[in-house]
This record gives structure tokens, C-alpha cells and sequence, in this order.
């Protein structure tokens, strides 16, 4: 169930959609994080590019996963 803080985060010119980026900055070493391109942190860091493909592996992961458990649910059906 959608909150109220929710509608307010959503920008309501997607529609239905969220987005959310890592952008990793390799002049500055930075990673950014933008929700509906909106920043929402800057990390500076020495460790920029570890950091940035260790959250890549972590977000594929856990897609991954879920993507596997909706499988099950359908063929346990």
C-alpha cells in the first residue's frame, strides 16, 4: 500500500515507474545516487570503483532472486 510519502516521491510525469541510478564518477571518485532524478546521497570515496561493482553485483543479486522465487510460485501453482 502506497503512503502518502509515497505520491510525494513519485514524480507524476512517469507514469507507474520509479527509477533509481549509481552513478560512478571516476574523475572524482564519487558514486551518486539519483531516485527519480532526484540526488539523493554523494559518496566520496578512494574506493569508488570497487564500491560501484560491488552495489552492481548486490542489485543483481537480489533481482536475480526475486526473479527466481515469482518462477517457483508459478510452477508450484
Amino acid at each position: 500500500m502506497m503512503t502518502e510519502s509515497d505520491l510525494k516521491r513519485v514524480d507524476s510525469r512517469v507514469k507507474a515507474k520509479e527509477l533509481f541510478t549509481i552513478e560512478l564518477d571516476h574523475a572524482n571518485n564519487t558514486l551518486t545516487f539519483v531516485v527519480n532524478g532526484k540526488v539523493m546521497n554523494i559518496v566520496k570515496t578512494f574506493k569508488a570503483e570497487p564500491l560501484f561493482e560491488r552495489m552492481l553485483k548486490i542489485a543483481k543479486f537480489k533481482f536475480l532472486k526475486m526473479r527466481d522465487e515469482k518462477r517457483k510460485e508459478f510452477i508450484e501453482s
